[in-house]
């Protein structure tokens, strides 16, 4: 046994199905942890996560569909982690805060006034589009659900919520053209 190395990780070598389903999946796993989580440095520690409970199986041969398999482990994982993490104490990342701040002010308008009016204008131009457009682009832009979890909560191809978010950014932009008089 080499420096570094335990008796459960010799225990338990990744090859058969195991193997297979780490090689073929992982980067998948890892982009589906890095989707959902609030941190990307969560990512490899959960995706790390989801094999070591994949290998805690007796008979992996049982498994029918390793994928879907390891995905339905990847969804408690990552719920564990976010409950986890909705229960830690704070912490402050001055980089995020300046970073943040950098942003927030050259997007402030000059005025209050100013930022009002662009409000109301935001407003009527969302109330002009249809209902699935809004829907998907607030989804999208607002709340910042993927295209694939607004297909699934909408009902629709992901292909489909692409397009509506793109014509609806498309009409919103020229709406307010419209209404700025350019």
């Amino acid at each position: 046994m080499t420096k570094g190395t335990t008796r459960s990780a010799l225990a338990h070598p990744v090859t058969g199905l195991a193997g297979l389903a780490f090689r073929r999946y992982a980067s998948d796993l890892h982009r589906y942890i890095v989707r959902r989580m609030r941190r990307d440095a969560d990512a490899a520690d959960l995706t790390q996560e989801i094999f070591e409970r994949f290998l805690r199986l007796e008979k992996t041969e049982a498994v029918r569909n390793p994928q879907a398999y390891l995905f339905g482990i990847a969804s408690h994982v990552v719920s564990d982690a976010r409950l986890r993490d909705d229960r830690s104490l704070v912490t402050y990342d001055s980089d995020a805060v300046e970073q943040a701040t950098g942003t927030l002010e050259h997007s402030l308008p000059d005025n209050l006034a100013e930022g009002l009016i662009a409000a109301e204008q935001l407003k009527l131009a969302l109330s002009q589009l249809s209902d699935s457009h809004r829907a998907a682009l607030l989804l999208v832009k607002r709340d910042g659900l993927s295209y694939e979890e607004v297909s699934r909560r909408m009902n629709l191809t992901v292909s489909t919520v692409a397009l509506y978010v793109c014509e609806a950014r498309a009409k919103v932009k020229l709406i307010l053209k419209r209404s700025q008089g350019r």
